[in-house]
């Protein structure tokens, strides 16, 4: 495999000579976004490039056609524009993802802030819900009817536009994963979750791309600090100390074309497990 590698004195990537008689490759050499992204990550993007979305239950979409869609788009679907400035294959898989029927890059992505997550778990305030009466109102933002947004009792994100792009094309990998994916779409039958480590995904220290809010205990329960928020009486939320040791979480439906499955959201759990009723 080709590599980049550093320049001895200006810190640049010089291309790899390749051995002789090597046969000619048919992927690009690494961009120095992706040179960049890998060194910040302590991470190979290799998955990302390899990512199919028609594996995966999404639309095709080509890294040119990736560009212009996050674009025209970006304006009026802000968590796009998390990933304008990366590599285009970190660009594909988000451009894949927003025309499929998931919300994993709206709810569970860097774009949604550290004070969008609190609000979210202590006042079912919607991230994918852009207009700002109807968020603080607690409606979701992606149900039609005005419904209201439900919400476990914690909500976590993969802060790094790249890391999440590595854990979802790793994912798509799995056998595990893969195996919900590639069988056969039945109507009404949604296959249950498939729950892989963080470190498997993102190796030792991708734990550190993690973050995310918990409802704090009422009168010692946090079932009954959960209904009381459901009740819009106010309650406190802390931010998870570590996920060192904590899952990746794939939840899997009907793709768009109800040809078969895709994965339609991704989150993260701490090492404890947090508490998920009624996840969307």
């Amino acid at each position: 495999m080709r590599e980049l590698r550093e320049a001895d004195g200006g810190g640049r990537p010089e291309r790899a000579v390749p051995a002789a008689g090597a046969a000619p490759e048919r992927s690009e050499l690494r961009s120095r976004g992706d040179y960049a992204a890998e060194v910040r990550l302590g991470m190979s993007l290799e998955a990302v490039r390899r990512f199919e979305p028609r594996r995966a239950g999404l639309p095709e979409v080509s890294a040119g056609d990736a560009a212009a869609y996050l674009d025209a788009r970006q304006a009026e679907r802000p968590w796009l524009a998390a990933a304008r400035d990366r590599s285009p294959e970190v660009q594909r898989l988000f451009a894949a993802l927003d025309q499929g029927g998931g919300h994993a890059h709206i709810r569970h992505e860097g774009w949604v802030t550290e004070e969008m997550n609190e609000l979210r778990v202590r006042c079912l305030q919607d991230p994918a819900q852009l207009d700002p009466d109807k968020r603080a109102a607690g409606i979701d933002g992606l149900l039609p009817g005005g419904q209201r947004h439900r919400c476990g009792s914690i909500a976590t994100r993969i802060a790094n536009p790249d890391a999440f792009a590595v854990a979802f094309a790793r994912g798509a990998e799995h056998p595990d994963v893969r195996a919900v994916l590639d069988a056969e779409f039945r109507q009404r039958r949604v296959p249950g979750p498939v729950v892989l480590p963080i470190a498997e995904l993102l190796g030792p220290h991708g734990h550190r791309h993690c973050t995310g809010w918990r409802l704090e205990a009422a009168d010692g329960n946090v079932k009954t600090a959960s209904e009381r928020r459901d009740a819009a009486v106010d309650v406190k939320a802390q931010p998870v100390e570590t996920f060192d040791g904590g899952t990746i979480t794939f939840r899997f439906g009907p793709n768009r074309g109800r040809s078969g499955y895709e994965i339609v959201t991704m989150y993260v759990d701490p090492p404890d497990g947090g508490s998920r009723e009624r996840i969307r």
